[in-house]
């Protein structure tokens, strides 16, 4: 045999070798796993180096390249996967704003006062704002003092 033909017989061993493997897995486990490709096809590659003579000591995975259509769906599912997590997390702030209502609901429904309170807070808040409460009926409405200024 020539060198020709132990680099050639090398190189087919380890295209098979590297096919058999990425047909194995789905994309998702080949692109987390791709660093187990290599030792994987070291030890299926091995023997066949030994029988042409040669000691192969290492195999490495650079790069993966797949087909422009597997990109783009691959693209898709994963902007799918982030537009989902997104809903969720809505929901869930969601969720927590509605319990949060329900709460002072229930705290407004057992002490009516809070809301002045917190009506008084907000106006705190925002210089300018003008606060009218009603006077309770029955109560009487105090006289203008005379000496008072006129406006």
């Amino acid at each position: 045999m020539t060198v020709a033909d132990f680099a050639a017989s090398l190189y087919t061993e380890l295209q098979q070798a590297l096919r058999t493997a990425v047909s194995a897995s789905d994309i998702e486990a080949l692109l987390t796993n791709r660093g187990e490709i290599g030792p994987q096809i070291l030890a299926q590659c091995q023997p066949a180096a030994e029988r042409l003579g040669l000691v192969l000591e290492q195999v490495a995975v650079r790069d993966l390249t797949f087909p422009s259509e597997l990109k783009k769906l691959f693209t898709q599912v994963v902007k799918a996967r982030q537009e989902g997590l997104a809903t969720l997390e809505r929901a869930r702030g969601e969720t927590a704003a509605l319990r949060n209502l329900a709460r002072a609901a229930s705290m407004v429904e057992r002490n009516p006062q809070l809301l002045q309170l917190r009506a008084l807070q907000v106006a705190e808040q925002h210089q300018g704002t003008t606060l009218v409460f009603g006077v309770p009926g029955g109560m009487p409405i105090p006289p203008r003092d005379a000496s008072a200024p006129q406006s």
